[in-house]
């Protein structure tokens, strides 16, 4: 297994813990809280600070048992590349998803399907914080299955 390969996974699984936080934080019982602008503000910069704080060890002890010799060839360049356009792609669908809902609901008031109200403060930091959590993973998955196919 490739060292982006293993960065890959352990990125995967810190992002989902760190995303677990932020839930953890910002929803009560499924459903997203009605927490102050105080509440958000801290989850934001303690989600942001664990990111970087498990990005770092993740890199800090990879690097550390690096021996030497070239650290990306060619085709780690092309997977990532494609990772990423890959992740863009997921953040371009969700949040025009999320646009389209929000005009939508504002258009049709009033209908019987589910909805998600992005008016409230917290809801829409939810959903876009939980859309860069999921681009950031389905980028981290598809590293992994194009180093294993």
């Amino acid at each position: 297994m490739s060292e982006h390969e293993k960065f890959a996974w352990f990125s995967l699984a810190a992002a989902a813990l760190v995303w677990a936080f932020f839930g953890m934080r910002m929803t009560e019982g499924g459903w997203v809280a009605d927490v102050s602008v105080r509440h958000m503000l801290w989850t934001y910069v303690a989600t942001v600070v664990l990111m970087i704080v498990s990005h770092s060890i993740i890199a800090a002890l990879l690097a550390a048992r690096r021996a030497g010799g070239v650290l990306k060839d060619e085709r780690d360049a092309a997977i990532e590349a494609r990772a990423d356009r890959i992740e863009g792609y997921v953040l371009l669908v969700v949040i025009n998803g999320l646009v389209i809902h929000a005009l939508a609901d504002a258009t049709f008031a009033g209908h019987a399907l589910p909805r998600i109200d992005l008016g409230s403060l917290p809801t829409l930091v939810f959903a876009l914080i939980s859309a860069l959590f999921a681009s950031h993973i389905v980028k981290q998955a598809a590293v992994i299955w194009q180093y294993r196919s």
